[in-house]
């Protein structure tokens, strides 16, 4: 993920589905270095995480099971990875950090939908409005977050906006018609806010579609080409504002008839990039400079990444592991360095070995 530093792989790909099986050069497992810490010594999974400085990061995942959910969250303090407690019993979705003082996790439990905000000092519960299934949250160093919530995954139901108003989590009205689904949202600033998601106003044809907040209005990028159609469609699941000029979104096709692809737009126009061996992505991040690293759909006993530079597409993994298949949940860039990290699990019959990979 970091351009020119990484040696090339040699790939392998099933892709049916978007399965993708990767087999690489020794010397890029060694670029790719396993992180060993305490923290991380329990039987479950580590599925998200996110930094805002150098210094200041967060991951999250979850212990038990759906009737006895347990959050875990491991906070990195600038030398190594320490374990927090959470207040409640729940299982993290997401987890987005503005600060050394301002965090915020979300996710859900039987009892319902929960959210968790760090002061600085502690984790404490907020209310997570019940409008939909807490999907993803998003923030900026100067504090703003938002959330998206949705009735599912796919971007075929209804979904919600929350944005954090010091306090709590507030819903806002959107410019978009009541048959659109917003899956997606990236945070620059309080001015620069970006979601994707879906629309289909007649009911017979499903588009995506970007909205950009500029601190005045919403602007609306309609992305060209179709998306399938209701109950067969594709799904915008990721998007990453490098800057207002150099966006991608991740295109996961599906039920539908299109291609899984990123979607870039540089201002004026819309580029599609299909991926390689047209395999699925799951995660998505910014790789520093121009380009992004995709996580696709795999399998196998090695972690998988496919990073397009801004100009092509290059493909690596990390270091073999023995507990069965293993997948990557999340991946960001570490501001102010050139290291990329990133959090995943390998899983076998018998347990969950929760792992964080880094490069740089």
């Amino acid at each position: 993920m970091r351009r020119n530093a990484l040696l090339a792989a040699a790939t392998a790909v099933t892709c049916g589905v978007g399965v993708v099986a990767v087999t690489a050069a020794p010397a890029d497992a060694a670029a790719w270095r396993n992180i060993t810490s305490k923290s991380l010594a329990y039987d479950g999974s580590l599925d998200r995480v996110d930094f805002v400085s150098k210094n200041v990061g967060w991951a999250v995942g979850s212990q038990g099971n759906m009737f006895s959910p347990k959050a875990v969250i491991v906070r990195w303090n600038g030398s190594g990875w320490v374990r927090q407690a959470s207040p409640v019993a729940f299982s993290p979705t997401d987890v987005a950090a503005a600060g050394p003082k301002k965090a915020w996790i979300i996710g859900y439990s039987l009892s319902g939908f929960t959210s968790l905000y760090w002061n600085g000092v502690k984790w404490a519960k907020v209310a997570y409005p019940m409008v939909g299934f807490p999907s993803q949250v998003a923030a900026s160093a100067d504090g703003t977050a938002y959330s998206v919530a949705g009735v599912d995954s796919s971007g075929g139901g209804l979904s919600s906006v929350l944005r954090w108003n010091g306090k709590g989590w507030t819903k806002i009205n959107l410019p978009l018609p009541a048959s659109s689904s917003i899956t997606s949202v990236d945070v620059r600033s309080k001015n620069d806010v970006w979601l994707a998601g879906t629309t289909s106003p007649m009911g017979t044809t499903v588009n995506g579609i970007v909205l950009h907040w500029n601190g005045k209005v919403w602007q609306k990028l309609n992305i060209p080409g179709s998306m399938g159609i209701p109950a067969y469609q594709g799904v915008l699941n990721k998007i990453v504002a490098l800057s207002p000029t150099n966006v991608y979104v991740s295109r996961v096709r599906q039920n539908a008839q299109i291609t899984n692809a990123i979607l870039r737009w540089n201002g004026k126009t819309w580029k599609t990039i299909n991926t390689p061996l047209n395999a699925a992505g799951i995660g998505l991040s910014g790789d520093g400079h121009a380009g992004v690293v995709m996580l696709p759909i795999t399998n196998g006993t090695r972690s998988q990444y496919m990073h397009y530079t801004g100009s092509a597409w290059k493909t690596y993994n990390g270091p073999v592991r023995n507990n069965g298949g293993v997948q990557i949940g999340d991946v960001d860039k570490r501001p102010n360095t050139t290291g990329i990290i990133s959090v995943g699990t390998s899983s076998s019959a018998k347990k969950k070995i929760p792992f964080i990979e880094y490069f740089g």
